[in-house]
């Protein structure tokens, strides 16, 4: 067998889980290909620290493990490269179904391994990481690597520019798009990566990362209905992606505290709304607000109502360290 790499290039793979990637056996099967050089993380602290110390080009990775997941590895990194330079293989137990197929898809995964597995699987996967690793001479690779590597190294202002310059000279490459429009997110910029999105979606308007990263942006942005829309829309093509039902979840929450608060900013003389709006003051923390609301609506509320806010009063201060 030929060897594909070597003491000056050797290879280095993470392997993360426990269930299906057994140490001795991916050793072998590794290792018949040349020099490589394995790690192993059981939980996602330690794949993420290993991750970032060994700089892998190689992962397999189970898709839930201690601590986390597959996708919340993926988000922890920051996320997969669409350049090629990380090679990312997700391991299932069985028959990958359709919509973690779609989440495959969605999230840049390059290879679905399904157990048990041979030694041949293993080489062809091989195969086509080196493949894909020839893309490197392409342009619009070597701008995407060059801003990741910035990106990496903390050199955050350099990284912005080179995004941004990506996004320009490449403004037709749905995939230099998408990668700069994350890495403004990331980067708390949501007004950088509205147009490079609506360019994506004006050119792919199903395009499920796309729909994702646009409905994110929009809820940073205040958008909150059109970002439920869109987050929907991304769940509808690919259910598996926990992180946004979070980001749904979030957005639905903006939405009720947008309407109570809309409901509870006209002055009151009922009893009842003054008591909801600062049981609702409570609960957004904002105890020198509502001692000092109370007191000027005290002369409104009944005995019943007085007595429950004095309660309110009380647990302000104590929770404010108010006098």
């Amino acid at each position: 067998m030929t060897k594909k790499f070597s003491k000056d290039q050797p290879l280095h793979v993470l392997s993360i889980g426990t269930r299906i990637l057994v140490k001795d056996v991916m050793d072998q099967y590794l290792r018949s290909l040349g020099e490589v050089k394995t790690y192993y993380a059981s939980k996602l602290s330690s794949a993420v620290e290993s991750f970032r110390d060994k700089r892998p080009t190689v992962i397999f990775c189970e898709q839930s493990f201690a601590e986390g997941s597959a996708v919340e590895f993926m988000e922890a990194i920051g996320g997969l490269d669409s350049a090629g330079e990380l090679y990312f293989v997700l391991a299932t137990e069985e028959r990958p179904s359709d919509p973690l197929v779609a989440l495959a898809m969605e999230k840049g995964i390059d290879e679905l391994l399904v157990k048990p597995f041979a030694i041949d699987n293993i080489l062809q996967i091989m195969d086509r990481y080196i493949e894909k690793r020839g893309m490197a001479a392409l342009d619009w690779v070597n701008d995407l690597r060059a801003a990741k590597r910035a990106f990496r190294e903390k050199r955050f202002q350099e990284a912005d520019e080179l995004y941004g310059a990506a996004a320009k000279k490449h403004w037709h490459s749905g995939a230099v798009l998408l990668d700069a429009a994350d890495f403004f997110l990331r980067r708390q910029q949501p007004q950088k990566s509205l147009p490079l999105l609506e360019k994506v979606l004006q050119e792919s308007p199903e395009q499920t990362r796309a729909l994702h990263l646009h409905g994110c942006v929009l809820r940073r942005l205040g958008r909150l209905a059109e970002a439920a829309r869109q987050l929907t829309r991304a769940n509808e093509a690919s259910p598996l992606n926990v992180l946004r039902n979070v980001e749904l979840a979030e957005c639905h929450l903006a939405m009720g505290e947008e309407q109570i608060a809309m409901a509870l900013r006209s002055e009151s003389e009922s009893s009842s709304l003054i008591l909801r709006r600062a049981q609702y003051q409570l609960i957004r923390r904002e105890f020198a607000s509502l001692v000092i609301y109370l007191d000027s609506k005290r002369a409104f509320l009944s005995d019943a109502g007085k007595k429950e806010a004095e309660g309110y009063v009380s647990l302000a201060k104590k929770l404010g360290g108010l006098k």
